[in-house]
């Protein structure tokens, strides 16, 4: 049932997705948390922006040092809070170390500031708490959007 409820959830937001080119955000970050330190890459796209903020799917998989490999599928909301600074909500599906036996709901709250008018490159710093199948997890991030 879990296996359905993944595929299902993927497939809907996949499907529904505004894909194309300069639609499609890939970022990878460097994260420290309660997860341990490493590397996230993560890829979203804009599905419906409503009259204030948008609604993207994300995937993220995420390595840490400690050699753990963790994904999640999940949509996200984003509201502009003020110039640069977003912040957000996401559901979703989280799959800790690639096992499908541990499958689980994620909620995740985050915030992300855009450094680009400081740098005059893509990057950003974000911080996100969330809850994976009655794990909290929270980690603070500093990342490039190509």
């Amino acid at each position: 049932m879990r296996k359905l409820l993944a595929t299902a959830v993927l497939l809907l937001g996949l499907a529904s997705a505004q894909f194309s080119v300069e639609n499609l955000k890939p970022s990878f970050a460097l994260v420290g948390g309660t997860q341990g330190f490493g590397g996230e890459l993560s890829w979203h796209c804009l599905l419906f922006q409503p009259p204030v903020g948008e609604i993207r799917p994300a995937l993220d998989l995420a390595y840490t040092l400690g050699g753990s490999l963790n994904g999640a599928f999940l949509f996200r909301y984003l509201y502009p809070v003020a110039e640069g600074l977003k912040a957000g909500a996401g559901l979703g599906v989280a799959l800790p170390g690639f096992s499908f036996a541990n499958l689980g709901l994620y909620f995740r709250a985050d915030a992300e500031y855009d450094l680009a008018q400081f740098l005059n490159a893509p990057a950003f710093v974000g911080a996100d708490l969330g809850l994976a199948g009655g794990t909290l997890a929270a980690q603070f991030k500093v990342g490039y959007r190509f």
